[in-house]
């Protein structure tokens, strides 16, 4: 049983993991907003309604990337990394938008044009910021990521049916988070078989972020999640418990 002083020590530590967890979320803010300097106010200010608060993705990337020894330069490339899949995301809730039937109806060719081009900008200013990783076998992990979320998004516009949409955007989900993992635990240069458990995790907590089969998805993650490396563990504990991404689904 820990005493007092026990207890009040892992406190500090967790609340200065938590601040540090933190400040890397901020980090990937600020370059976000860099990479919307450049754009019209106008579109600027679409990109930006198609954010996710949460930035999960940016979290999936820095708790995989997490190295046992950091550094200044290690620290860059992976807050560069998570606003790459935070981008990433942005681009694909845009180019859905033309697929929402109601939508393709009423669009005229202007606002049409500028859904396109704010979806094409995401894409490739996401790929600018996988590439500074310097990192070949990360960049090789996004570009298959950005192949197969083309596939998906073919898919998706030769469907009607609402339940099979729902399973493509739950693979386009996965693909992110077990990407973002894969190219994060690359940079912390983790072991091969830790490498697997990160991205075996990372995987579950995907689908228990989803309706289907949340509940076994959810107990999967939790029961792997002992299994991660120190680094890897504490952040992604940090991660599901300010997420909720599937501590409320039992």
């Amino acid at each position: 049983m820990l005493d007092s002083g026990e207890i009040n020590r892992e406190i500090r530590m967790a609340e200065k993991l938590g601040d540090a967890f933190q400040t890397e979320q901020n980090r990937v803010a600020d370059l976000l907003e860099e990479a919307f300097a450049d754009l019209p106010e106008a579109l600027s200010q679409f990109v930006r309604s198609e954010m996710a608060e949460e930035r999960i993705l940016a979290g999936v990337v820095l708790a995989s990337a997490a190295p046992e020894e950091d550094s200044t330069e290690r620290e860059e490339r992976r807050v560069a990394l998570a606003a790459a899949l935070e981008l990433l995301q942005v681009a694909l809730n845009i180019h859905r938008l033309l697929l929402r039937s109601e939508q393709i109806d009423t669009i005229d060719n202007v606002l049409l044009g500028g859904t396109i081009l704010a979806g094409d900008f995401c894409f490739s200013r996401a790929a600018v910021l996988a590439a500074r990783t310097c990192h070949p076998g990360v960049v090789t992990v996004f570009a298959k990521l950005l192949q197969t979320l083309s596939e998906a998004n073919l898919r998706r516009v030769m469907i009607r049916d609402g339940a099979s949409r729902e399973s493509v955007a739950a693979e386009e989900r996965a693909a992110l988070f077990e990407s973002g993992a894969a190219a994060g635990v690359m940079l912390a240069e983790l072991a091969e078989d830790e490498m697997e458990e990160v991205v075996a995790y990372a995987a579950c907590v995907s689908r228990a972020g989803t309706v289907v089969s949340a509940n076994s998805w959810g107990k999967a993650a939790g029961r792997r999640l002992d299994r991660l490396p120190l680094r890897q563990r504490e952040r992604w504990g940090l991660l599901v418990e300010m997420d909720g991404l599937y501590g409320n689904r039992g």
